[in-house]
């Protein structure tokens, strides 16, 4: 596991946990029924959209964290509304990235919702007609939105399962066969949600995301030695749900996301850099080559000074060559890390140099490989955490906004 992710998502994952004694109950109203349907085999992905420029948003509009925002959507819409509409005119971004997390969107959260299971059954339309206003005020506010379908139900329970987030009874159990259920989470999830928004054309794509320990995570895409079966099992998930995934809805699809691994463990110091970057080897292979069901957009989650990284390697080149250079202008760098993040437990060397020359460097690399844009974590610090283009209390950083706001087009 990369640190610097497990960092991020354990993060989020405990503070989900603790979250859930306050969670909201369950919407009872009936919802009608939605089919999962199959993908057509050959459907080319749609053209790429504007040039995105984006944040992870997490606001901090709360000092209670047993309410998080989108839950309590309807608690805190004023003021997220005219957060949006300030980091719209402040900051020139024209992209929020967010998850949507199974485990808030099911009337039970230990409980996955079986394959062919009544939407009315399970879900709990509270939390997504909150998604569903939520995409609305960011329509309001001239931006779109990449939603990133997080479910934890990537491998049977039996591979993994000391590891699965699901014993902690706040995550739904995976059983034998999970991606029939996950199938049918993420394909019923999106046809809510774009049947119920006011504004559904302002879903800039919809990412299948989600890792089996972490929750709020990327998944699992390499090998792992004394786990053989897991890699296995995520073949057979991506090959499975992909295609139903793709073909739901109309909104354009991102391909699951992957990063290079630079941790400087004594495992992956041993692996070779294409080892490093085998989540985007398999999952090309799986589906380009062996499905032909090319994503309308491919993200990658990117770090500093990796192209060249210190290793010799130039990575970003690497993940380009691997995925096709045809491909580059489908590829967002996401999730980059530049602010507040401790390098020590990875091979990347920030030289000294700040959060706002890293922010820089990255923004150079997308325009030089001709990317579709990027987003960057975060929107604002955590109480344990400086990772934010604002700090804890809401104030912009100056150097920081004022990178992010020239790559907005002149008016």
């Amino acid at each position: 596991m990369n640190p610097c992710i497990a960092i991020k998502a354990a993060m989020l994952s405990a503070l989900m946990i603790l979250m859930f004694a306050g969670a909201l109950a369950a919407d009872e109203a009936d919802t009608p029924q939605l089919a999962v349907e199959q993908a057509a085999p050959t459907i080319p992905p749609s053209e790429p959209m504007q040039k995105f420029r984006g944040v992870f948003f997490n606001p901090s509009v709360s000092t209670n964290p047993d309410r998080p925002w989108l839950v309590y959507y309807q608690e805190n819409q004023e003021e997220i509304r005219a957060l949006l509409q300030d980091l719209s005119s402040t900051a020139g971004v024209n992209l929020i990235d967010m998850f949507v997390v199974i485990a808030y969107s099911l009337k039970t959260p230990s409980q996955a919702p079986q394959e062919g299971q009544p939407f009315s059954e399970w879900g709990n339309a509270i939390y997504y007609d909150n998604i569903c206003a939520f995409v609305d005020d960011c329509y309001d506010a001239g931006i779109a939105v990449e939603l990133d379908l997080a479910c934890n139900m990537w491998i049977p329970y039996s591979v993994d399962p000391e590891r699965q987030i699901a014993n902690s009874k706040h995550w739904p159990m995976p059983d034998e066969t999970p991606w029939n259920e996950s199938a049918t989470w993420y394909s019923e999830s999106i046809k809510y949600i774009e049947g119920h928004a006011k504004h559904p054309e302002n879903i800039a794509m919809w990412s299948m995301m989600g890792h089996y320990e972490l929750g709020t995570a990327e998944p699992c895409l390499w090998g792992v030695d004394d786990n053989p079966a897991l890699l296995v099992s995520i073949e057979k998930f991506v090959k499975e749900v992909w295609p139903v995934f793709r073909a739901a809805g109309k909104r354009p699809k991102a391909a699951p996301y992957a990063f290079p691994i630079f941790s400087n463990s004594s495992y992956w110091m041993a692996k070779s850099p294409d080892e490093r970057l085998s989540g985007f080897i398999h999952l090309k292979k799986w589906i380009l080559d062996d499905l032909a069901l090319p994503p309308d957009y491919w993200p990658i989650s990117t770090y500093p000074f990796c192209d060249p990284a210190p290793d010799g390697t130039c990575y970003i080149q690497r993940i380009v060559d691997i995925l096709g250079k045809e491909n580059a202008p489908r590829i967002l760098s996401t999730d980059f890390k530049a602010i507040g993040i401790d390098f020590s437990d990875t091979i990347i060397s920030d030289g000294g140099r700040s959060s706002a020359e890293m922010l820089e460097w990255n923004l150079q690399q997308c325009e030089k490989y001709g990317f579709a844009g990027w987003w960057v974590w975060c929107y604002q610090d955590g109480p344990n955490s400086k990772t934010g283009l604002r700090d804890a209390n809401g104030v912009w950083k100056p150097d920081l906004l004022a990178i992010i706001k020239k790559q907005a087009p002149a008016k």
